[in-house]
């Protein structure tokens, strides 16, 4: 081989030497680069069974590198929260689209557990806690009671004597499967001492909630009752406390420590009027 082919053939080998460095630093540039791209991704923070309506407190946003998304997740929580799990979802996993729900789907779409009931009761904002509670949250339930025995009529209404009330826990850490809000038209006759009964009613305007509850299915007749005989109460518990509590009914006596009757406050004896759908 000539001399002029030798320097041929080394500065060929050298192109080619050259080229393959390029590329194999190209590479580690490509993957150092998706290692470096964060992307958020939300992932759980505990354990969430399948049928479950995803509370934001059960899940998480974090970053990680582009490479290790995993497809069909979500960047942001909300789009995550409220939404109804399909299938079983470990702790700390990335949350994707095939293990929720259809975005549209109301929280009933999933399976009432064996041995238990979906059972609904409305609130206000006054009684629910705000309005804050929402689907995958546990609240306790207070029944608000009056008793009194019936003497006569006055002005069209019954008339009790021995009147009192009472304020009982019913029951404890019972899970929310679903929140509907309804704006509902509300008719005020309210009762004040002196009153000739011909007052006008007022109406006024505001949100009524109804939330479904999951309970054992001897509780849903106590729950259908309560409501139909007194005012029920929703009391938002944290989730990270179970503990049921052993409370005694009270009334205002024993709130205020005092032995004479406390007089009640007056009362809006309230009939509902679905917006353009009439009395009911």
């Amino acid at each position: 081989m000539s001399g002029r082919a030798k320097l041929l053939l080394s500065l060929v080998l050298g192109l080619l030497a050259v080229f393959l460095v390029y590329v194999y630093v190209r590479g580690i540039e490509r993957q150092l680069y998706e290692e470096v791209d964060m992307q958020n991704v939300v992932i759980t923070r505990e354990a969430i069974a399948a049928g479950t309506a995803i509370d934001q407190g059960q899940i998480q946003r974090i970053a990680v590198p582009r490479k290790y998304r995993q497809p069909q997740t979500f960047p942001t929580v909300e789009e995550v929260a409220g939404r109804v799990a399909v299938v079983p979802i470990a702790a700390g996993t990335q949350v994707s689209g095939s293990m929720l729900a259809d975005a549209g789907a109301e929280a009933l779409s999933f399976e009432v557990p064996r041995g238990r009931r979906a059972v609904a009761i409305t609130v206000t904002d006054d009684t629910g806690v705000g309005g804050l509670i929402r689907p995958g949250n546990f609240v306790d339930i207070i029944g608000t009671f009056e008793f009194g025995r019936p003497v006569g009529y006055q002005n069209g209404r019954v008339q009790y004597a021995d009147e009192r009330t009472e304020v009982r826990t019913m029951m404890q850490n019972v899970f929310v499967v679903a929140v509907n809000k309804e704006l509902r038209r509300e008719r005020v006759e309210r009762e004040t001492q002196g009153s000739s009964g011909n007052a006008p009613p007022q109406t006024r305007e505001r949100s009524l909630r109804t939330v479904t509850l999951l309970v054992e299915p001897n509780r849903v007749q106590e729950l259908i009752l309560a409501q139909n005989v007194g005012d029920l109460t929703l009391s938002l518990r944290s989730s990270l406390d179970d503990t049921a509590v052993n409370l005694p009914f009270l009334d205002p006596m024993q709130l205020l420590g005092v032995t004479v009757p406390v007089k009640p406050k007056a009362r809006p004896l309230q009939s509902f009027r679905d917006v353009g759908r009439g009395l009911f």
